[in-house]
């Protein structure tokens, strides 16, 4: 794959969308350097370092990164442009306290049992590929969809009277979802699928989160709403998720085409672009700027669902950032159509059609992936989060010393 960075460069550039006036905000390379270099550092690091240690190295990133903002605030020209910064910078510290959290973890290796041929190959397409697909019992897909079927009325009764938000159309919590977690708990585990996100974390994950998710194509939440184009991109929802702690995964609970919304998936997209650290940290947040109920920009953007390109007063703001840190998580909406940067996405889309049962495992922060795109029928899938379980043994075993 070509090198997406260059292209996502020329990609904004040239969309009309995104062309103002206003120059970027300057910051010097040596400003920039002090965050990036020291961040790149504690991701190695941090797993081997004592907490003193970690929080020296925070407290010198926050510092880094109060004077980069520092530099920008003193060439904001109004006050939405001083709160788009603000902002920004809160969501950058708060994610970048996240992710060194995550750094930090230690490995628990000897969690993981690899003994099993198809688990060690799932792990390294894992590793390599950044996901991998499977295919649940014929006898286990029925048993979750059976599952399903009392939570999946509501949705339908939603989707009939135009109710079509994806609340409207999800269901994430109550004895259903939590009856279906078990059952793929029980299946993951028997397939070696909790062995190989295991191993990809470096900790004992299993299924923590799930929603089981209808999708009609009377929803349009997923298309466009950049006005002026005279189509909309073939990358609609392509997007990398904000959290690195929580790899995913899809699983169908009904038959999937073309047709009614598969889950695709760009392998090599994210690894392409080549972000620098500053850069990915602001394109996985930079989309909440704005979205608060009570930030002054939520009626001066005046979004559409979480499509924060829809907005030009939040494409303003995009834009007044140097191009080096210019990324948007969401990026499939940004693209412009018929450019080379379409054309290179769209040749590397895999789409995860089959029978019910169907999945993928996938690391959603560093694989670009989209899903749910509707033209006719309907599609049932969950919507699954693997996350660290260690927290909750250690607690349950803490428990039965005590007792």
């Amino acid at each position: 794959m070509k090198q997406i960075n260059t292209l996502l460069e020329s990609n904004y550039q040239s969309h009309p969308a995104f062309n103002f006036g206003p120059n970027s905000w300057a910051v010097s390379t040596e400003r920039l350097a002090a965050f990036n270099e020291v961040y790149a550092a504690a991701q190695q690091l941090s797993p081997t370092l004592d907490a003193d240690s970690r929080a020296s190295i925070r407290q010198d990133l926050e510092h880094a990164l109060n004077d980069i903002f520092t530099a920008f605030e003193a060439q904001s020209t109004d006050v939405y442009e001083a709160r788009f910064l603000f902002e920004l910078k809160n969501a950058c510290v708060r994610l970048m306290g996240e992710e060194l959290a995550w750094y930090a973890g230690q490995p628990r290796s000897r969690f993981v049992n690899l003994t099993n041929k198809r688990t060690r190959q799932d792990t390294v397409r894992l590793q390599r590929d950044r996901h991998f697909f499977g295919r649940l019992p014929e006898a286990a897909a029925a048993e979750l969809r059976n599952l399903a079927e009392s939570a999946l009325g509501p949705c339908r009764a939603n989707a009939a009277v135009g109710r079509l938000r994806r609340e409207d159309l999800s269901v994430n919590s109550g004895r259903t979802v939590h009856a279906l977690r078990n059952v793929l708990n029980r299946e993951f585990k028997s397939l070696g699928v909790l062995d190989a996100v295991s191993a990809y974390t470096g900790r004992k994950t299993r299924v923590t989160g799930l929603a089981l998710e209808l999708s009609v194509p009377q929803a349009t939440w997923w298309k466009n709403a950049i006005a002026g184009l005279e189509r909309p991109p073939r990358t609609l929802y392509a997007h990398v998720d904000e959290t690195i702690a929580c790899p995913k995964s899809i699983v169908y609970l009904s038959d999937v085409t073309e047709q009614n919304g598969p889950t695709s998936c760009y392998p090599g997209a994210y690894e392409a672009m080549q972000l620098n650290p500053l850069q990915e940290i602001i394109g996985r947040i930079v989309g909440t700027v704005g979205s608060q109920a009570d930030s002054p920009l939520k009626e001066y953007y005046a979004k559409q669902y979480h499509q924060s390109v829809n907005s030009e007063n939040f494409r303003r703001h995009f834009m007044r950032l140097p191009k080096c840190l210019r990324f948007n998580s969401h990026i499939g909406w940004d693209v412009l159509p018929g450019s080379e940067l379409e054309n290179e996405l769209a040749a590397s889309e895999i789409k995860m059609t089959g029978p019910a049962g169907t999945f993928i495992a996938f690391d959603g922060a560093r694989l670009l992936h989209r899903g749910g795109l509707m033209q006719e029928g309907e599609r049932v899938a969950l919507q699954v989060i693997f996350s660290d379980s260690t927290f909750t043994e250690r607690a349950v075993n803490k428990l039965k010393r005590m007792l």
